[in-house]
């Protein structure tokens, strides 16, 4: 299966080139590790194809994922077994609120 990401930052990006290298490197491993995790996995679309949300947090590093988009129930439930501390639990008014926001800058 193939697993694409959209990366939504809440709020803006920090003036720390060291916080942003450490929310970049938690962004590729909690990319990477999903991959990994679903790349045996087949989906019920034509593409075999799954999109996530990934959220890049206005404080803190902990990148998280967002599951409303997903449409598979047995992915969802997967993703939420394997990478429980990774589920965004916010609203989801917020990523939509946040869309815009520049992701990363150039540091």
């Amino acid at each position: 299966m193939e697993v694409k990401f959209d990366l939504v930052r809440i709020g803006k990006i920090r003036k720390s080139s060291i916080a942003e290298r450490i929310l970049k490197h938690n962004v590729d491993l909690l990319r990477n590790d999903i991959r990994s995790f679903l790349k045996d996995e087949n989906i019920n679309n034509k593409h075999n194809t799954v999109h996530m949300v990934m959220i890049i947090p206005g404080k803190g590093y902990n990148v998280k994922i967002a599951l409303q988009d997903i449409k598979d129930l047995h992915i969802k439930k997967e993703l939420k077994n394997n990478f429980p501390n990774s589920i965004y639990k916010g609203e989801y008014s917020i990523i939509m609120d946040n869309l815009e926001n520049k992701v990363f800058g150039g540091y």
